[in-house]
């Protein structure tokens, strides 16, 4: 399977799934299908977009229960 089908289904199995995806991500994967990126520079844009260590900074993670 080529890149940009699964970039493609990826991104349609997410959304089957209720998940949102941004236009940002949508263009880093786009990026990804050409070619100009490889998936770990597409994985480190996502987490930084996301800012995962928001909360570790500032203490505010607390345990879900």
């Amino acid at each position: 399977m080529d890149r940009k089908r699964a970039v493609e289904e990826a991104i349609h199995a997410g959304e089957m799934e209720g998940a949102y995806v941004s236009d940002e991500f949508r263009a880093d994967a786009d990026e990804f299908a050409q070619g100009s990126m490889n998936i770990e520079q597409l994985m480190q844009r996502a987490w930084r977009r996301n800012d995962h260590n928001a909360g570790k900074r500032t203490g505010e993670l607390h345990a879900v229960r």
